[in-house]
């Protein structure tokens, strides 16, 4: 399978934001993003400044109780997944999450996303580390032909 990846540092939200609009421009339906971290390492941080990026203007909490949320725009449905609460694979079923096939414009920014890669081929994995000093580094992973080819043509370079 064709993977490479980019690795993104921040140390405060101004350049988070930097970090948000690149992930905005590379992760344009369709999509599927995979993040993992430790608690408190900023997943839903970061999505919330993705979802900035596009134009969500409403309040973006975590969808840990909830597990899924969904914000409709123009072009696309986007779904802000938790996963942090799922047990087993059979849990996921009721969440009635899109197929790889979806023929609408989706993009899943899952976190705990691990349980999802056998169902997501193509996808990008990120895994976001919170350093002593406060920095957060996140190695975003292209895995499959799309997510490659989307990554190798991004005008993006390592922050």
């Amino acid at each position: 399978m064709a993977m490479g990846s980019i690795t993104f540092h921040w140390h405060d939200l101004s350049q988070l934001n930097t970090v948000a609009n690149a992930c905005a421009t590379l992760w344009k339906a369709p999509a599927v993003v995979l993040l993992e971290g430790e608690l408190g390492a900023g997943k839903t941080t970061l999505v919330q400044n993705v979802l900035s990026a596009w134009g969500i203007a409403e309040r973006i909490k975590s969808p840990t109780f909830d597990l899924v949320h969904w914000y409709q725009m123009d072009d696309m449905v986007v779904l802000h997944v938790d996963l942090y609460r799922i047990a087993d694979q059979g849990e996921l079923l009721a969440l009635d999450l899109p197929s790889p096939n979806e023929d609408i414009p989706y993009v899943l920014l899952v976190e705990w996303g691990h349980w999802l890669r056998q169902w997501y081929p193509d996808r990008f994995e990120c895994q976001i580390l919170r350093e002593s000093d406060g920095e957060r580094t996140m190695v975003v992973t292209a895995v499959g032909d799309e997510p490659l080819r989307r990554l190798s043509q991004q005008e993006v370079s390592d922050t």
